[in-house]
């Protein structure tokens, strides 16, 4: 199973990713959902994801910040 974490500081975008990614890819597990960016790393850190779902602009390190903290084997979509 493929797992994934979603990084956005707006519930409704987080909500609405998760709901739609379950409708077209029903393997796919969303192990962590973040808030913000710092929130991101940490739960990215914990729950080692494949695939980092990340908005660009969140409050105090941006997306793109983020994505250059993740490990190597992690796939990043922003």
């Amino acid at each position: 199973m493929v797992t994934a974490l979603i990084a956005d500081d707006e519930r409704l975008m987080r909500e609405q990713l998760a709901g739609r990614l379950a409708q077209v890819w029903p393997e796919l597990e969303i192990v962590a959902l973040a808030t913000n960016g710092k929130e991101a790393v940490k739960l990215a850190d914990e729950k080692s994801p494949q695939i980092a779902f990340l908005d660009i602009r969140m409050p105090g390190i941006s997306g793109i910040e983020v994505a250059a903290q993740l490990a190597d084997n992690i796939h990043v979509v922003f």
